[in-house]
């Protein structure tokens, strides 16, 4: 008997991967990466986009996998249709018009931390648990609740923000409002953001670099990165706070990191929720890494009837 496979494809800000997936065990086939050429015309990253799913190859004897769908997780808002609503790191015109004409398959979109959370749920951290809430750390940060399995999409499908509305608080002499986007401190690109106005030097490996160096005890990197965890951490505390989850899965590379930005993090976190009795949340990383992605891109291209 054949077994099922969907292509999934997983579009970043740095790099697309994409692989063939077991819908029934969440296995895939060899991963194929390309960087992301964010600074391109849309439509030449959507050219990229179907020309590495068509490189992708199934795990077993082409005879034994049946290809049924193609997804592609996207970090951008997509409504309930499957369609992209929003256009924050780069257009993708008719992507999936282009992408079923190449594959001969059904194709659908979603957003990127919900596939991710849908993959925890069915394969990962968060198979054993029927109410957990999924944090996308890295270049941005984004979340999802799940309920049984489930992602919870919201009315629309927009269901996703908790870092980039703009919050106001009053200055030290109290005299007036500072605003800030706490996604503009604490993201990745955010801490390299911070770290280069403070007077730091460019960072060849981004925040993987600003971490060696808070690790080799520079205080300023250390700095940054405590601000950084410290804003997220609250941020975090706050949904817990407000939906009153079993579970905090951490995903991303931000989230899946184990240098001072988790450590910080999980301590402002676990500092900053409201009820005692539930600080002690179980606050874990994300099970398939960033293989999450891929396998959630496959998933939601043939949602269960």
């Amino acid at each position: 008997m054949k077994s099922s496979y969907a292509i999934g494809v997983d579009v970043g800000a740095t790099k697309i991967a994409a692989a063939w997936v077991n819908l029934s065990t969440g296995h895939s086939g060899p991963v194929l990466r390309i960087p992301t050429r964010r600074d391109a015309p849309g439509k030449d990253i959507v050219a990229d986009i179907v020309s590495l799913a068509l490189e992708t190859e199934p795990p077993v004897r082409p005879g034994n996998s049946r290809l049924v769908g193609a997804g592609v997780a996207v970090p951008e808002l997509v409504d309930l249709d499957g369609r992209i609503r929003s256009r924050w790191n780069f257009p993708l015109p008719h992507l999936l018009e282009h992408l079923q004409a190449a594959l001969s398959v059904q194709t659908r979109a979603e957003s990127d931390v919900r596939v991710a959370a849908l993959a925890e749920a069915r394969f990962g951290a968060g198979r054993d648990c029927d109410n957990f809430v999924y944090f996308s750390l890295g270049s941005g940060m984004s979340y999802t609740l799940c309920f049984d399995g489930k992602p919870y999409a919201g009315s629309n499908g927009f269901a996703i923000h908790f870092a980039s509305s703009e919050l106001a608080v009053p200055t030290q002499d109290r005299s007036e409002l500072a605003a800030a986007i706490p996604e503009d401190y604490a993201s990745g690109l955010g801490m390299v953001r911070l770290w280069l106005e403070r007077g730091g030097c460019p960072l060849a490996d981004g925040i993987h670099s600003l971490e060696a160096l808070a690790a080799q005890g520079d205080p300023r990197a250390l700095n940054v990165i405590t601000d950084a965890a410290g804003m997220g951490g609250r941020l975090i505390a706050q949904i817990v706070n407000m939906l009153d989850p079993k579970k905090i899965i951490l995903g991303g590379g931000l989230g899946c990191s184990t240098g001072a930005y988790h450590s910080h993090l999980e301590s402002e976190i676990r500092a900053h929720i409201w009820e005692q009795s539930c600080t002690d949340i179980p606050i874990i990383m994300a099970g398939l890494g960033e293989s999450a992605g891929i396998i959630g891109a496959a998933l939601a291209a043939v949602p269960p009837e």
